[in-house]
């Protein structure tokens, strides 16, 4: 069935938005994470992601008109697909559908500050191939950097934004903090490092825990009040590194080291859920990067404790309801877990490796119920401002792990809270990991 590419939210206060450029046009096939247009608001110009794979059907839309957020801005489905009304709304999508429409539409976008963007550009170049969207010729132009000699990733070959991010990171152009992703293979020990929030200053690194992606932070992004830029990485198995693999929890430390040392980044806040928040703290008492600050929401490593069944009852499902089953462990109130989450997962492992992959990590950090690493002494090692956020009706990983803390570290027991406090408690767990950020300058 032909579903639509929304108009994204950026922002409660944000009603519509200016269409800037069409990247696709009728007949084009996209895959997920393809920038399929781009719109302007009052505070900034963002690009649109295409949202699964398919074919361009419908566009409804200008460059140049105003655009409705969370209304369609194209139609994508199966090629020669018939659409059977050419003004289909969201409410046509019943149920789960809308639901998951919606939350994508609100997620899946990339921002640029207004600040940083010159004004006097022309439209895309849709017609032919080559040509580069507004967005990417604004931060080549402010960047100082020559368009033509960037080469494009985008539909039909277009530069794109992340063309230009990849092609300053290379050439040591321009000064705005933003990165984009680097390669995740095996050989080089690195894996996939996004932007999801340009800025100044310190980037601060998100890190995911196990059975996760680095897009599963898109949401709670929208509750850090700082302007740093904020990076979020996929661990090996997982997300866009689906198909890399780690053996030990050793292995993934030296993954996110060898990543930030590509990337060049030397000097960094740490943010980290579960599995990950283990990696952040590890990186953080190893001396070897200027960590600013720590957060750790439901850390592993601080007790020996894991719910075995969730782990293999989690890789064993290959449907819908058997994962839900096993993710509503997850939070204290299975029915506020989103459905979009469970059919997101079930996707992501299509066509990859990531089952194996994570089956094989999950051998080398727990054993059962047990996890075979300990983080505690470099905690203690780590002098900087930290915090530990924890849900105290956690099933995974006891809350009770988190007790006995170093003295500098604080703590906050979240009641009614499971293991996702960034999901069940997101303004609150958004203004700790803010406070820890900006307590570091």
């Amino acid at each position: 069935m032909a579903r639509p590419i929304l108009m994204p939210q950026v922002g409660q206060d944000l009603t519509e938005g200016k269409i800037t450029a069409i990247l696709v046009k009728v007949g084009d096939k996209v895959k997920k994470g393809d920038i399929v247009a781009e719109v302007e608001s009052e505070k900034a110009v963002f690009e649109v992601e295409a949202f699964e794979t398919g074919t361009i059907l419908e566009i409804r839309y200008n460059v140049g008109d105003m655009g409705v957020v969370l209304e369609p801005l194209m139609m994508v489905g199966d090629e020669g697909e018939k659409l059977e009304a050419a003004t289909t709304p969201v409410s046509a999508f019943s149920g789960e559908d809308a639901q998951s429409i919606v939350e994508t539409a609100k997620e899946n976008i990339a921002v640029f500050p207004r600040e940083s963007v010159r004004e006097n550009e022309t439209a895309f170049l849709k017609s032919g191939t080559g040509g580069s969207s507004p967005l990417a010729r604004r931060i080549a132009a402010s960047a100082g950097i020559d368009i033509a000699r960037v080469s494009g990733s985008g539909p039909r070959g277009a530069v794109v934004k992340r063309d230009v991010e990849a092609f300053k990171r290379s050439s040591g152009s321009g000064t705005l903090v933003n990165f984009g992703a680097a390669a995740s293979t095996a050989s080089s020990g690195r894996s996939v490092l996004k932007t999801l929030q340009a800025g100044v200053g310190d980037p601060v690194l998100f890190v995911h825990g196990f059975g996760a992606e680095l897009s599963a932070w898109r949401s709670f992004i929208g509750h850090i009040s700082v302007a740093n830029p904020i990076l979020a990485i996929d661990l090996p198995g997982h997300g866009g590194a689906a198909n890399a693999s780690a053996d030990s929890f050793d292995d993934l430390v030296a993954v996110v080291r060898a990543t930030l040392a590509a990337e060049k980044i030397e000097r960094l806040h740490l943010v980290g859920h579960s599995l990950g928040a283990a990696v952040a703290t590890t990186i953080a008492g190893g001396g070897d990067f200027d960590v600013r600050s720590l957060t750790l929401i439901a850390p592993a490593g601080l007790g020996p404790k894991i719910n075995g069944d969730y782990v293999s009852g989690f890789l064993s499902s290959n449907s819908e309801a058997a994962l839900q089953a096993w993710l509503g462990l997850l939070v204290h109130e299975p029915a506020s877990l989103p459905g979009v989450l469970v059919r997101a997962t079930l996707s992501g492992r299509e066509g990859t490796g990531m089952v194996a992959n994570q089956t094989r990590l999950a051998a080398g950090v727990f054993a059962g119920s047990t996890q075979l690493f300990s983080v505690r002494d470099a905690l203690n090692r780590f002098g900087g401002p930290a915090r530990v956020i924890v849900g105290e009706q956690d099933p995974i990983i006891p809350a009770e792990h988190s007790n006995a803390l170093p003295a500098h570290v604080g703590l906050h027991r979240l009641p009614q809270v499971g293991h996702l406090p960034q999901l069940e408690a997101a303004p609150l767990v958004g203004r700790l990991v803010s406070q820890t950020i900006r307590s570091a300058s």
